[in-house]
């Protein structure tokens, strides 16, 4: 019987990695051409070549999705905490989501005011993942990173274009 939870719970992992993965690449299709809109953008010191963010994003959603499977499949969190946390991952994706369409279709400004909006709420995510899942809150500081970068490109973008 156990052996059954097991195969379960793996196959429920890999269809929540999918759905991300899926969520990432159809944020990306809506925006466009990414690699020629990056490419004509005036760049920061410190832009990183167009081919990272095919190798980083893939990355980061798989260690998105682990965290987020391991908060919402959680038996043993506080209810009030379980449901602030989850809805602060479905935000935290739904922002990102978003980020990548209104940025590159040139709406740098709100680009912007979402990306600065995303920091904080994945801030939020690890502190309130810590309380549930510890490995669930350290998978995130990755994202976090970059997404602290990538708001660094965002500004230097919007004031070189």
């Amino acid at each position: 019987m156990q052996k059954l939870g097991i195969k379960k719970g793996i196959f429920s992992l890999i269809i929540f990695i999918i759905i991300v993965e899926l969520l990432g690449s159809l944020s990306s299709a809506f925006a466009g051409n990414i690699k020629l809109k990056y490419n004509v953008l005036n760049l920061p010191p410190l832009s990183p070549p167009d081919y990272i963010f095919g190798i980083v994003w893939p990355i980061l959603y798989l260690l998105i999705a682990i965290a987020g499977y391991l908060i919402i499949f959680s038996d043993r969190a506080p209810k009030r905490v379980k449901m602030v946390s989850s809805i602060l991952f479905w935000l935290q994706l739904l922002l990102n989501f978003i980020w990548s369409i209104v940025f590159f279709h040139e709406h740098y400004i709100w680009g912007l005011v979402i990306i600065l909006v995303l920091d904080i709420v994945v801030l939020l995510c690890i502190v309130f993942f810590r309380r549930i899942n510890r490995l669930a809150s350290n998978l995130l500081i990755p994202y976090m990173i970059w997404i602290i970068f990538a708001t660094y490109l965002t500004i230097g973008v919007t004031i070189l274009n």
